[in-house]
């Protein structure tokens, strides 16, 4: 397996870990050689990747950007080709309706207000560029408190869950339990999990290091325009 890359391996936006792992399997990474076609047999079946080999050039965007160098294409016999393509943001069509953004991402406060549009809220990696899903999550909680306040409610939504009374923060600090994988020489002749579970103490032990977020320092995410 060979992954092909236009960029340096620096210039990956895949974890470091992520990465390892992949090498460590085994897999050959081929940088700064950007693909240009696909090559089919008589069947129409693939037979081979083509890649033009690049060099970092100018910055765009933030990032040194890939160019063509003169030097031959590289021809790479194989039998299949999988595409792995980025995401982004949309950003263009509501710029054009009034919300800022730079580069692709809206400008918003904490409350997740568009500035200078009133009513309007945004979260997620459209505000933050790309973050964790938690994060997200929480703008999602803010900005349904502080909607509901600007359409002048005041809702109080009742899941009929009993939420255990929180306790003072009397507990030993311990380090996360990080989830560990299984050896790369076994992985990689087979499509299992590459992640072990966790036991059931180290999950306890992981449970028991919740900040509770939902009653201590909510701040913001207890929502309303004046808060």
């Amino acid at each position: 397996v060979m992954i092909v890359y236009r960029r340096r391996r620096e210039d990956m936006t895949a974890l470091d870990t992520e990465i390892e792992s992949a090498v460590m399997e085994g897999i050959e990474l081929l940088t700064l050689d950007a693909p240009k076609r696909i090559e089919t047999d008589e069947s129409g079946n693939c037979s081979a990747l083509v890649v033009q080999p690049q060099m970092i050039g100018p910055y765009r965007g933030g990032r040194p950007s890939p160019v063509d160098v003169d030097k031959p294409e590289l021809r790479i016999p194989c039998q299949v080709v999988l595409i792995a393509v980025g995401q982004d943001i949309v950003s263009k069509p509501f710029e054009e309706f009034g919300m800022a953004a730079d580069r692709g991402v809206f400008r918003a406060g904490l409350d997740t207000a568009v500035e200078n549009l009133p009513g309007v809220y945004v979260g997620g990696d459209c505000a933050t560029g790309p973050s964790t899903a938690i994060r997200a999550i929480a703008a999602g909680k803010v900005a349904a408190h502080n909607i509901d306040e600007y359409l002048g409610y005041h809702h109080k939504i009742d899941f009929q869950v009993e939420v255990p009374v929180p306790r003072e923060n009397n507990r030993v600090p311990t380090g996360r339990a990080n989830i560990s994988e299984r050896p790369p020489y076994i992985r990689r002749n087979d499509f299992e999990h590459v992640e072990n579970s966790f036991t059931h103490e180290e999950a306890m032990q992981e449970c028991d290091r919740c900040l509770r977020c939902d009653h201590f320092g909510c701040g913001v995410l207890k929502g309303g325009m004046d808060e």
